[in-house]
């Protein structure tokens, strides 16, 4: 019902009623990805989640990501700025997955980034020792990480015992997550950062 308001097709808005219902929109898109989240640690914590690798298009997948996380990009006016390889890249991984990941590195880094900030997704292609790897890059302009934050990036910071990471956007969820569902696909993610870079 948001996107029928929003698209104005059921009648014309105001620019507050439509800051509003994209307000309603976000919300509403945030407990669905909390209720998600839950739903993901759950299964992915008893041994559940199944990985079905196929043959898929990024350029869909990062397609699908953008479209998840756009409210929240749009409504801090972030620059989002993409820099993929022109030949649409086809690649053998767990659809499902590769798209949560992507979700929660953009949630995270709009999170983490400051009204009118960019952030940066890079894809590139990469062969060491005849194998081929797929690198992709989620970059913000927020505030960096300091260095003792480093290595609790990707636990989950939801308790009042494990604090939040200045200059990280989230609970810690989203990134554990993304953390265990590219580890079980026999990936590596880590992160890069400078103090008042991003």
């Amino acid at each position: 019902y948001t996107d029928l308001l929003l698209g104005e097709s059921v009648g014309i808005l105001g620019a507050l009623q439509h800051k509003f219902v994209e307000r309603i929109k976000a919300s509403t898109e945030r407990i669905g990805g909390l209720v998600d989240d839950l739903i993901q640690i759950t299964t992915l914590e008893t041994g559940q989640r199944e990985f079905n690798p196929e043959l898929i298009d990024l350029n869909l997948i990062i397609d699908n990501a953008m479209a998840y996380t756009g409210t929240q990009i749009r409504e801090k006016n972030i620059t989002l700025r993409l820099d993929i390889p022109e030949t649409p890249l086809k690649i053998q991984t767990d659809r499902d997955a590769l798209q949560q990941v992507l979700i929660h590195l953009l949630q995270n880094a709009s999170a983490a980034t400051p009204s009118e900030g960019t952030i940066t997704l890079r894809v590139q292609t990469q062969t060491d020792d005849d194998n081929h790897f797929l690198l992709i890059q989620v970059a913000d302009t927020g505030g960096g990480i300091a260095a003792d934050d480093i290595q609790r990036v990707f636990a989950r910071r939801y308790r009042a015992d494990n604090s939040l990471i200045q200059g990280l956007g989230d609970t810690g969820v989203g990134l554990s997550i993304a953390k265990t569902l590219v580890e079980a696909q026999n990936g590596r993610i880590w992160v890069e950062t400078e103090m008042s870079i991003g």
